[in-house]
């Protein structure tokens, strides 16, 4: 017989609950959405009124402000104020002013001031002097940060009838220093009912979307936990009944709802149960505490190797990048690297026989006694000597580490390097990869006295060397086949022009995809090392930036790190110069009026600095114009053209080509 189901008091908790959370979530919905759409279309006007403004700027000769302030209108301040008044119209904006602030901000000058016809005012005329002293001092400090750091701001008024934008901009001389400030204001009286149809849409479908939501969670509730927690409820009294032993505790619950009816039910089971949660408790709080000591050794294991990357800010001539995955929660695998003096780097790879603590701590003492014995001994080989001795001592475990250990000179690109029953690394030379052959000695700690062989090759700038653990080759699939030497090399092949990282981020997922769903049996280790340059050389790679003059600090920054420490400040005044000359030409007028990416390399090498600017906009050559007659005044001199001829003159060499859709401009200085 199907029982009738009955609103109990928690029942009508759960509902009400579900009403007053969902009216809430409603609430909160709209009121952020409404101010998302305020913000969306604050976004829009300030981006809208920006441009206006850069056009307007781009109508005025910066440079004859302070002439017309002086001496008055010209043809050329009547023709700007034309095309001004113009723009003002077809844009349907309020007003567009350009004024000089005075040096302590208490008035400003106006050059230019145009009024739309059908606002009610008159504008303005040239020189007319308004003060600043009523201003807020929030108005004064948006002023202050416009002229003297050359930034942007909109100020947004709301009325009823929907308000105004005002948005300036800073106005900079062919030098680049701000000289002015220009204002766009544009009414916003269409927002009034955008308003009122966004609220009023808001409200019907997310009213109609609450209640919907709300009655669904109802009816989900009711039978999705009211009925089964009845029907458990049930089923619990059913075995309770069959137990003799009572909880004293549980008869202190008093509650009229179901969670009373169960603690009825649950008290007749409750001491069958107390014997075993205590054992369950016990064998938890066991699990936990070495569950926490194994993830304190992992994150200590971890934080043993190197793990910054570039490793060195002053050797570009290694690009490096090293990753290792224990197969447990620590493992015995291991990478070092490090620089033995200023033109020796020695880098190794090893492997601890076993897993787990043991093989971890065996790890760490392997690891620690390599790189001091670095310090004292000359060749791996002589390393290893020593090392392996040691190890030997009280070795009563039976580990041992099999260890591969190159030391690169970098003036040279000699490579020294001694194999302990190592797995052979790949070297690519010349878009040749392959295996770095060696008769491998005998692993570390297997036998005191054990001599080992040193070996000798020789890198070239662009050469990489690839050093992994067994946990590669012998990755291992479900139908227990290995990965093997083969697969890693053609792997390898295939990987060409990738970075350090992305080579290993394709060889592991070459790795993952040929186990599939099988188990990780081994600690998976891999470092792989390129040889960019020979000391004394600095090569960087290509940065892509945003063309906007906000970020010319970070492009100086990029090229001040490529040049020599001992490079006088007067080299570097010419240089930043001529990178600021081209780079504010791309953000001003490759894009222009929107904005684009710039890309932009430098390299140091047989002490000459090389920059190369791309850029993707409207084809240009700027050292093609003729280069401006520096005997004549400024005034008698055409406007532009001074900035690329003094970066020709500080360059030894200034080269243009469009290629590949790409405006390609490069600089060259010889620095001694």
């Amino acid at each position: 017989m199907k029982k009738k189901i009955h609103f109990s008091p928690l029942t009508l908790k759960l509902l009400a609950s579900a009403i007053f959370f969902g009216v809430a979530m409603g609430v909160i919905n709209s009121l952020l959405s409404y101010r998302e759409f305020k913000k969306q279309v604050e976004n829009l006007y300030s981006t809208v009124t920006r441009q206006f403004a850069k056009t307007a700027t781009s109508y005025i000769d910066s440079d004859r402000i302070f002439l017309w302030l002086t001496e008055g209108s010209d043809k050329f301040w009547d023709s700007t104020n034309a095309r001004l008044n113009e723009l003002t119209e077809t844009a349907e904006l309020a007003f567009i002013y350009l004024t000089v602030q005075s040096h302590d901000y208490k008035s400003r000058t106006y050059v230019f001031d145009t009024v739309n016809s059908l606002v009610l005012k008159e504008p303005y005329e040239l020189g007319h002097v308004e003060s600043l002293e009523k201003k807020t001092p929030e108005y004064i400090e948006n002023l202050k940060k416009i002229i003297e750091n050359g930034e942007s701001r909109s100020v947004f008024s709301y009325k009823k009838d929907g308000g105004h934008v005002t948005t300036t901009i800073p106005v900079r001389d062919f030098t680049g220093q701000v000289v002015a400030s220009l204002s766009v204001v544009k009414p916003m009286n269409e927002i009034s009912s955008y308003k009122q149809n966004y609220i009023r849409s808001l409200l019907i479908f997310g009213l109609s979307f609450t209640l919907f939501f709300i009655a669904i969670y109802i009816f989900s509730l009711v039978k999705g936990l009211v009925i089964p927690l009845l029907l458990i409820i049930d089923e619990t009294q059913h075995f309770a009944e069959h137990h003799g032993f009572l909880s004293e505790n549980i008869k202190k619950i008093k509650n009229r709802d179901e969670l009373g009816l169960l603690a009825k039910s649950v008290e007749k089971m409750s001491v069958d149960m107390k014997g075993y949660i205590s054992d369950l408790t016990h064998a938890t709080a066991e699990k936990e505490r070495i569950g926490a000591e194994l993830n304190v050794a992992t994150k200590i294991q971890a934080e043993m190797l190197p793990r910054i990357f570039p490793p060195f800010d002053n050797h570009c001539e290694i690009e490096l990048y090293a990753t290792m995955n224990p197969a447990k929660e620590v493992g015995g695998d291991f990478y070092d690297f490090f620089m033995v003096d200023d033109d020796r780097f020695a880098v190794v790879v090893a492997d601890v026989s076993g897993k787990g603590v043991g093989a971890a701590l065996f790890m760490v003492v392997a690891k620690t006694l390599l790189k001091d014995a670095s310090y004292r001994f000359k060749t791996p080989a002589e390393i290893f000597w020593h090392v392996n001795n040691i190890l030997c001592e009280n070795n009563e475990s039976g580990l041992f580490v099999t260890a591969w250990m190159g030391i690169l000179e970098l003036s040279t690109g000699r490579l020294q390097f001694a194999n302990a029953g190592h797995t052979m690394p790949l070297l690519k030379s010349e878009n040749e990869v392959k295996f770095l052959k060696s008769k491998p000695n005998l692993m570390l700690a297997a036998m005191e006295l054990t001599p080992y062989q040193n070996h000798e090759i020789k890198m070239n700038v662009g050469d990489r060397l690839f050093v992994y653990t067994d946990g590669v080759t012998e990755a291992t699939n479900d139908k227990n086949e290995l990965y093997g030497e083969n697969r890693l090399l053609e792997t390898m092949k295939m990987a060409k022009g990738k970075s350090p990282k992305e080579v290993l981020d394709f060889v592991r997922k070459d790795i993952d995809k040929f186990v599939d769903n099988a188990p990780q049996f081994d600690d998976i280790t891999m470092l792989e090392m390129i040889f960019s340059s020979k000391s004394g050389d600095k090569k960087l790679h290509e940065m892509k930036i945003t063309a906007e003059d906000k970020n010319m600090e970070a492009v100086n920054a990029f090229v001040h790190s490529c040049l020599p420490s001992d490079c006088t400040s007067q080299i570097v005044n010419k240089i930043d110069l001529a990178v600021e000359e081209i780079f504010v030409n791309i953000a001003h007028y490759a894009y222009n009026p929107s904005v684009g990416e710039a890309w932009i390399s430098a390299s140091f090498i047989n002490n000459v600095l090389t920059v190369i600017f791309k850029d993707n906009g409207t084809p240009f050559n700027p050292i093609a114009k003729e280069d401006p007659d520096i005997t004549l005044s400024a005034e008698e001199r055409d406007i532009g053209g001074l900035g690329i001829f003094l970066t020709k003159q500080f360059m030894d060499s200034v080269d243009y080509e469009y290629k590949d859709g790409l405006n390609v401009l490069t600089i060259k200085k010889l620095i001694q």
